[in-house]
Order: structure tokens, then C-alpha cells, then sequence
């Protein structure tokens, strides 16, 4: 299946591009929508998507910087470009930081339905190392639900099935390390627990790398403060917040401001706490209303989706089913109204 993030700061446009790519099937599904380059940048290394569509001129990091740091780190994902700009250079740049396809706006439902079909037929080379990144995903979503033994052997166990790959792709086995330390160094810091971080693994000896790595890992689960409480009670503001105000388009940029968090801060915190990425968690509190909406008014489908925060009708249908099994229509019937 390809995972689909769609990074684009005009709402409309953004609802556009998402309708447009679950509309088009073959097992296509939009996993995210954000608004700008530091929050695709964050779900990125929380969701590991497989197909990146992102405007070029964006606010926070703009897309061209976005899909350096994509190939910088050598991640696995297939690229489209969207832009106004019918610029050879922006063009240029972009291909040479292994972007897929380059389309100008507005976009044709059938050159991205060209595009996204053609990453599909590279889907098996990038889930070689998707595989990887899930794995190191899984760890850290289920980091709080191990005890500390358990935790520190994980690392050093995942540590070791990653240097497998070390010949046949030494490029990738160094950006799954860095994603590695990149992850432990976020949880220390959100604890302000000092730690030290390798400048490069490159020609660093497979050993110290395993010891530099479970030593960071013990860092984090021998401190008695992992778990402080401020920590719960900031997400649980922010979940209250989503409650009362989960008509509007909420973003990670904007919840991060509202809990007076870095955006990787916040979306670090937030999985840990609720166990669900931001925009799931919103998709489900609008999902509950929108059954409350159902259950107890008259409303058609179009006012009910408006009233919920979703762009449109068609995105809010398919929401509901993704969450519920059936759709909103099926909904009301299944209790007899």
C-alpha cells in the first residue's frame, strides 16, 4: 500500500490534493496532511509514510529543504513536487535531490494518478528499509510499555539486525543509526537529561556504535524522570483543547504553540501520552461527534462534516468508514433512524 503525506499550508489546496488521492484507489491512502515543512519533517520520522506530496513555497521550511533533508538522510519515499512556479531552477534542485515528479498547479487528477501509480512500481525497493524504520517506530511508540531490561536488551537487539544491512546499503545503515540516536536524544531532552551525541557513525566500529546507542537508551530508562506528571497534564490540555475546538483546522504548529512545545516536542509527547498521532486523534474526536450529530438530529451529510471540521463531504464519508466500518448513512440505519 502507499502511504501517502501531503504537505501544502493553503487548506483548500491541501483538501483538494487529499480528495484527489483517495479518490484515485489502488490501494492509495492518505496517512497525514500538514501544513507546512517542519511539521512533514516530524510525521515523516513518526509515520514513515512512502509517498511524499509537498508544495515547493511553504512557511516554517519550505519543500525544497524539506526533500534535501529527505535525501540527506537517505529515507526511503518517493517525492512529488507541486508548485505554482514554472521555474527550471526550482525544477533543477529539486530532481537533484531524487524528486519523483515535478507537477505545476493546479494540479491534474491524472498526471498525480501518473505519478503516484508510477512510485508504486518502486514500492518494493523502498519498503526494503521501510521495514527498518517501522521496526524502529514500534520501539519508540512502545518504549513506556516495557520495563527497563526488556527495553535496554531491544536496543542493543535492533541495533544488531540493522547492521545486517550495513553491506548491502551503507548509506542506509548510517541514516537508520542516526534515526536511532535522533529518537533516544529527543527523549532526554524533553527530560533535560544532559547526553553526548556522535558528530558521524561513519567508520566508527560496530561496537562502540552498540555501546554509544545502549548507553543513551539506559539513560533514558534508568531515570525516575520519564514519566513526570507536567508532562501528562500538558497533553491532557491539548486533548481538551481538540475537544472544544475540534471544528477548526487544528495543526501540529498550532497545538505545539498552545502547549508552549517545539513541534517535535509536542508530537513526541503526544504519541507517547495517547498512543495515536495528532491528526488520528482529531479524526476520531471528530468521528464521535459527527455519530453524536447522527444519532440525534435530522442534519445532512454535508452540514454534519462542516460542523465537525472536515473539508469536505466525500473526506468526512471516508474518515467515518476508516474509524467505524460503514459509513455515515449506514451509521443512522443501524439504529434504526
Amino acid at each position: 500500500m502507499l502511504k501517502v503525506l501531503v504537505a501544502e499550508d493553503e487548506p483548500w489546496i491541501r483538501a483538494a490534493i487529499v480528495e484527489m488521492v483517495e479518490s484515485i484507489g489502488h490501494d492509495i491512502k492518505v496517512v497525514g496532511d500538514v501544513t507546512n515543512g517542519v511539521e512533514a519533517w516530524h510525521m515523516i520520522q513518526q509515520m514513515w509514510p512512502t509517498v511524499l506530496i509537498t508544495d515547493i513555497m511553504m512557511p516554517e521550511m519550505d519543500g525544497l529543504e524539506l526533500v534535501r533533508n529527505i535525501s540527506e538522510n537517505k529515507i526511503p519515499m518517493a517525492v512529488i513536487i507541486i508548485s505554482g512556479y514554472e521555474n527550471f531552477q526550482y525544477a533543477q534542485k529539486a530532481i537533484s535531490y531524487g524528486v519523483n515528479r515535478y507537477l505545476l498547479k493546479p494540479v491534474n487528477r491524472e498526471d498525480l494518478r501518473d505519478a503516484l501509480l508510477e512510485a508504486m512500481g518502486k514500492l518494493t525497493e523502498i519498503e526494503k528499509m521501510n521495514h527498518y524504520l517501522i521496526r524502529i517506530q514500534t520501539y519508540f511508540d512502545t518504549i513506556n510499555d516495557v520495563d527497563p531490561s526488556g527495553g535496554i536488551k531491544s536496543i542493543y537487539k535492533l541495533v544488531d539486525d540493522i547492521k545486517t544491512i550495513k553491506h548491502l546499503n551503507y548509506g542506509a545503515y548510517l541514516s537508520l543509526l542516526r534515526i536511532i540516536e535522533s529518537k533516544i536524544g529527543s527523549l532526554l531532552a524533553s527530560i533535560e537529561v544532559e547526553h553526548k551525541t556522535m558528530s558521524q557513525f561513519n567508520g566508527i566500529p560496530d561496537q562502540e556504535i552498540r555501546a554509544h546507542l545502549g548507553k543513551l537508551a539506559e539513560s533514558w530508562f534508568l531515570n525516575p524522570e520519564r514519566n513526570k506528571k507536567e508532562f501528562k497534564q500538558i497533553i491532557k490540555s491539548a486533548c481538551d483543547f481538540i475537544h472544544t475546538h475540534y471544528q477548526d483546522d487544528l495543526t501540529l504548529t498550532q497545538m505545539a504553540e498552545y502547549t508552549d512545545l517545539s513541534i517535535s516536542h509536542f508530537g513526541s509527547l503526544f504519541k507517547r501520552y495517547t498512543g495515536e498521532s495528532l491528526i488520528s486523534y482529531i479524526n476520531q474526536v471528530r468521528v464521535e461527534k459527527a455519530k453524536e450529530l447522527l444519532r440525534n438530529s435530522n442534519d445532512k451529510l454535508y452540514s454534519i462534516s462542516e460542523k465537525v471540521g472536515f473539508s469536505s463531504q466525500s473526506y468526512f464519508i471516508r474518515v467515518f468508514k476508516n474509524y467505524t466500518g460503514m459509513s455515515p448513512n449506514e451509521y443512522r440505519k443501524s439504529l434504526g433512524i
